[in-house]
């Protein structure tokens, strides 16, 4: 039977004395009740009078908050950037992403970071307000910081050496003059390369930001909504209930929003096949004695420079494929990405000395870029 909670309080609070004396509680009140005049029953005393029964909300309550939460969530839910054909991995990362969000968050929220500084360093590489050509330094620059953007997502293959990993990425981000093998004769094969994946990885981006976004706003505007309602209609346990509903699931518009913008991408498993291609054939290109001797002579560098190389070679200590599974948006813990140690050697190493258009000297710049420090920490 249905409990009617007013019709028992009358009786509790105008039945007789005994029925009163008997279960009014009389003992310590904390909290928000402490300061109440009415009387305060046992739950004892609620169960005899009211009964055990379940009372539900009428299905205009229940279709209130259906349709200002339940089917909101779930369309930011369907909206989350899943990778198709990929149940089980879709499964885990809805668990990760339920059971600890914040954890999740501060990694995608690090990432988009590690993203906004790439796109810092473009800007910085030329004047304010100059817009140079595509075929100019200032454009490959931006291919090569925006390759390393997406690289940082995808955790490193596990085993490989970290130090030369990051000299074997610095040359096949930054190098101008270093030939492929499919194109010994031609000195900007590597350049073109690069450029064409840029160009690919930008066209498999989807356009999926602003629905999301649109999802977001009416998220928000749902809550400030109950929000309202809740503090100028107190006491009523459906609004309360749609308010906690609000504050519960908070956390999972921003997650999935700022997920797709780090991370937007078709299909991962194609995007880190194009990326492993890329170093796998420089790394060829370094293997091959005459094209490495062509290099040391246009960068004036000395076998002894390249004495690093001794493990390229080696396919059992230095794996086929230096990027292993994606590991963006929570997917991985601890996950860092590749790009962090590569930016900080740039900034140390050359664009702090000249600032803004610290492009203008191109070779010089590319130079220091992949030759780094001699202390190099290696990729994590």
């Amino acid at each position: 039977m249905r409990p009617d909670f007013e019709a028992c309080g009358q009786e509790f609070v105008r039945g007789s004395k005994d029925i009163y004396s008997h279960y009014v509680y009389t003992g310590t009140v904390r909290g928000v009740l402490q300061s109440a005049e009415a009387s305060l029953i046992t739950v004892e005393g609620c169960r005899a009078l009211c009964g055990t029964g379940t009372g539900y909300y009428p299905w205009k309550d229940s279709s209130n908050s259906i349709t200002t939460w339940v089917l909101p969530v779930i369309g930011l839910i369907v909206q989350a950037p899943f990778e198709s054909n990929q149940a089980w991995q879709t499964i885990l990362l809805l668990a990760r992403w339920i059971g600890s969000p914040i954890a999740v968050l501060s990694y995608i929220l690090w990432n988009i970071k590690v993203t906004g500084k790439c796109a810092l360093m473009v800007d910085m590489a030329t004047k304010y307000n100059e817009y140079p050509d595509s075929d100019s330094e200032f454009s490959i620059m931006r291919d090569s910081l925006y390759i390393l953007a997406i690289m940082n997502q995808y955790s490193v293959t596990p085993g490989v050496p970290p130090v030369e990993a990051e000299r074997l990425l610095r040359l096949a981000l930054f190098s101008n003059l270093l030939h492929l093998p499919a194109s010994r004769d031609d000195p900007a094969s590597l350049v073109k390369r690069r450029t064409d994946l840029a160009s690919n990885l930008r066209e498999d981006r989807k356009k999926g930001v602003v629905p999301v976004f649109v999802s977001f706003l009416w998220f928000v505007f749902s809550l400030g909504l109950t929000i309202d309602l809740a503090f100028s209609d107190i006491g009523t346990n459906q609004t309360a209930h749609n308010l906690a509903i609000g504050f519960l699931m908070g956390w999972l518009p921003i997650l999935v929003l700022a997920s797709t913008v780090y991370r937007n991408l078709v299909s991962a498993d194609a995007i880190r096949t194009k990326l492993n291609r890329l170093v796998y054939e420089v790394r060829c290109a370094l293997l091959d004695p005459e094209i490495l001797s062509i290099y040391m002579r246009d960068t004036r560098t000395t076998p002894e420079d390249f004495s690093w190389m001794h493990c390229l070679g080696d396919w059992d200590t230095f794996p086929k494929d230096l990027f292993g599974r994606f590991g963006g948006q929570g997917r991985s813990h601890w996950h860092y990405g590749v790009a962090h140690p590569l930016l900080a050697g740039i900034e140390s190493k050359f664009m702090a000395g000249f600032g803004r258009d610290w492009l203008r000297q191109g070779y010089a710049a590319r130079l220091a870029i992949v030759v780094g420090s001699r202390n190099l920490n290696g990729l994590k």
